[in-house]
């Protein structure tokens, strides 16, 4: 009888966390040893939608352009709320291999949770890779407003970032600033 409920918990877990990865965009979860429906069901994973109050229902992730104060290569979804106006906002950032995104600050404290890929994260003004930190996903970064850092992404990184604006980025040498 033991043997029987440590399988059934072994099941539990692979569906569930094939159900959190998926939900959250993550990679697709090894097949499990076992051909049961539930084992089968565990590898499905579903397509990540966005239902807010807004929503009717929920609708697909549309990725767009991040804004000019982006470096080239940025991609942005706003999930729910305004980052320009002062009330509580949630956004993702997609990020190419290899992407830098200069020493900078935010005007708000920032929470950032890495959704996939590395978020290779710095604090200061250096810019070096070698003083930065890598968050493999499933990190959390804390930033709080006026903190300067920079970033950089290890593979194809998503990260989401959550905050009360209003938002927005200023570069620690004005150089740096892509609007420019």
């Amino acid at each position: 009888m033991h043997a029987w409920h440590t399988f059934r918990a072994v099941q539990l877990g692979l569906l569930t966390t094939a159900i959190v990865t998926g939900a959250c965009g993550g990679a697709a979860v090894p097949a499990p040893t076992t051909t049961t429906a539930t084992a089968v069901a565990a590898t499905a994973s579903p397509v990540p939608l966005v239902y807010t109050p807004a929503n009717a229902a929920p609708q697909p992730f549309v990725w767009t352009k991040a804004p000019a104060a982006y470096p080239a290569g940025a991609e942005i979804m706003l999930i729910e709320g305004d980052s320009t106006k002062a009330a509580p906002f949630t956004l993702r950032f997609r990020f190419p291999d290899g992407y830098k995104l200069p020493p900078h600050q935010h005007p708000i404290d920032e929470r950032v949770t890495v959704i996939q890929g590395a978020f290779v994260i710095g604090m200061g003004t250096s810019g070096k890779r070698e003083t930065a930190n890598e968050m493999p996903a499933g990190s959390f970064v804390f930033i709080p407003n006026l903190t300067q850092h920079y970033v950089f992404a290890k593979g194809l990184t998503i990260v989401q970032v959550n905050g009360v604006g209003p938002s927005g980025i200023m570069y620690v040498d004005p150089a740096d600033d892509p609007r420019k």
